[in-house]
């Protein structure tokens, strides 16, 4: 027992060191190149920064940040798991913030899914740390977190072998807690990764019913257990979704299927192990794919995680004929490569267990888990030898931001979206850009269809352009105006179902403008506006409902691991 337990303790600190080696060469470098999703995600971070310096732990609206037009994007993508990174920024320099952040992200990513094995496997340590480390140095993560920063995913991604090992015990072990707390988890970060786990989670149970070739009822009952402590745990985040989204005529992300390639190009992609989202499988588990059968027992739960891989990895490719699937709801997913994580939590098994076969009587195990995971560094330092050279920037050939946007609106970068240098010094400028990508998503229809005047900030009063003063505070727009005459005033502040506007510290009924923004009609005088949003009481009380079940499931875990540990050692005796 003891030995196991000091190879589990050598485990984690190689975890832990594994991904600090990770993350080095990125702090050494000091500077980073974005472009993608960056700016999309960097600004929420940035107003959930600013707000909490004001003492405002919640945010609703962008009042600081995405031209600062009151933008409710964060009532409609979960933000839970960037408050770390917004932490960080009161301790860090704003580009080690993030970077920290990254390494914090795989810290969490290894520890999860090293734990999530050795349960799987009854405690195998070495197989489980092999799986782990597999699982974070997969091209398409890297791709998530240092090359385009897709954060959504990046943070979803985290939480996949969780659900994994949840569905597996909704099947074999008659548990149902870990896939609720999995899907939650999921759930706080990108919400077309719950659709996508929840297509998974029901291809394993086809594939469960394919298997004993009957249905069990009592595990049909444990979903629907699993369902309701989901449901718990997550509605305060799916609130504002009813009452402001669904028919709210708001701006929704495209659907459909794009990015598509082919099962060839997929291949040559993935030899190439780059940190894309193209053959994001990668070298490693392009080889477990075409030969992972070869060494795994036909008659184990390990042929079913070959099998579902291969299925979800066709899932990426055209070869999956996607084109019949276009008007269904499996259309919601936009980018079939999004599999691709799924993809590399089954075909990670599979190889875990394939490397336990390289065992040899004249080499020390130990020997031979050392030179396994020494060519995983090196595999790693190929996948991210671009993004390195990129931050590095020697050549002068990726663009340094310099200066902040003054003049009309402009996002940061241009359609052709390059890269683009940020530094400690130079990084809150990058601010008062637009972002290329997500600042138009969940504005009203008619904004977007006006968002020139929207995003310069135009006043419009009788129908006439007129200068502003605009102040920003947590969840708040306020505007000073002065009239000389009874007028129309229609401001540059989104409107939303729930918006409240106050005159001079009263609420008032307000109109939408044609171009969905806030409109009133006021007499002459001087008037001081306040635009902010106010969720529903329901909203409040579905998110005290979810503290005080985590809080009663955090308490059970912490009984039963005690009680565990009890039964355990009295054994020893």
């Amino acid at each position: 027992m003891k030995n196991k337990r000091l190879k589990n303790i050598i485990a984690i600190i190689t975890i832990v060191t594994f991904t600090v080696l990770m993350i080095l060469p990125f702090l050494w470098v000091g500077q980073i190149g974005v472009h993608s999703d960056w700016s999309f995600h960097s600004a929420r971070v940035q107003q959930i920064y600013l707000n909490l310096q004001r003492g405002h732990l919640f945010t609703y609206l962008a009042t600081d940040t995405f031209s600062k037009v009151g933008n409710a994007n964060f009532l409609f993508y979960p933000s839970v798991f960037l408050y770390p990174w917004a932490l960080l920024k009161f301790i860090f320099a704003p580009v080690t913030a993030y970077l920290v952040y990254v390494w914090l992200l795989f810290l969490a990513t290894g520890l999860i899914a090293f734990y999530c094995m050795r349960s799987f496997t009854n405690g195998d340590i070495r197989q489980s740390l092999f799986f782990a480390i597999i699982y974070i140095i997969a091209p398409y993560h890297l791709y998530l977190t240092l090359s385009n920063y897709v954060l959504g995913e990046a943070q979803a991604y985290t939480f996949i072998p969780l659900i994994l090992l949840g569905m597996w015990n909704v099947l074999y072990r008659n548990k149902w807690i870990t896939l609720a707390v999995g899907m939650t988890l999921m759930a706080y970060s990108h919400y077309v990764s719950v659709f996508i786990s929840v297509e998974v989670c029901f291809i394993m149970l086809i594939c469960y019913v394919i298997q004993k070739q009957k249905v069990e009822w009592h595990k049909l009952i444990n979903l629907i257990k699993a369902v309701i402590l989901f449901i718990l745990l997550s509605a305060w985040q799916f609130i504002p979704l009813f009452t402001d989204y669904l028919h709210g005529n708001l701006m929704r992300p495209s659907s459909g299927f794009m990015l598509m390639q082919s099962a060839g190009d997929f291949i040559v992609s993935a030899i190439s192990n780059d940190a894309l989202n193209r053959g994001g499988i990668g070298l490693l588990l392009l080889i477990a794919l075409v030969f992972g059968w070869i060494f795994i027992d036909k008659n184990s739960k390990y042929i079913w995680a070959y099998i579902i891989g291969v299925i979800i990895t066709l899932m990426i490719t055209t070869a999956f004929p996607w084109q019949y699937f276009a008007k269904t709801p499996l259309s919601i997913i936009q980018f079939p490569y999004r599999y691709t994580s799924y993809a590399i939590a089954f075909l990670a098994i599979v190889l875990s267990k394939a490397l336990l076969k390289l065992n040899y009587s004249t080499i020390s195990t130990n020997v031979i888990t050392s030179v396994i995971l020494l060519f995983f560094i090196l595999l790693y330092a190929g996948s991210i030898y671009s993004d390195i050279a990129r931050n590095k920037n020697t050549d002068n050939s990726v663009a340094v931001l310099a200066n902040s946007r003054h003049g009309k609106y402009k996002t940061l970068r241009d359609s052709t979206d390059t890269p683009i240098i940020l530094t400690n010094t130079s990084y809150n400028r990058q601010f008062s850009y637009g972002a290329l990508y997500g600042e138009t998503d969940y504005m009203p229809v008619a904004a977007f269809k006006n968002w020139k005047s929207i995003f310069n900030r135009v006043t419009f009063i009788n129908n006439k352009e007129t200068k502003v003063i605009q102040k920003s505070n947590a969840n708040k727009l306020i505007y000073n105006i002065s009239l000389k005459e009874n007028s129309k005033v229609d401001l540059p502040a989104l409107a939303y179902k729930h918006t409240v506007v106050e005159v001079n510290g009263d609420k008032v009924k307000t109109a939408i403008s044609n171009r969905g923004t806030i409109q009133l009609q006021l007499p002459r005088g001087n008037y001081k506006i306040m635009v902010s949003y106010v969720p529903m009481i329901l909203f409040k009380l579905m998110i005290s409902i979810a503290l005080i079940t985590w809080v009663v499931l955090i308490v059970m875990c912490y009984m039963y691991s005690t009680n565990y540990k009890c039964q355990s050692k009295y054994k020893e005796r």
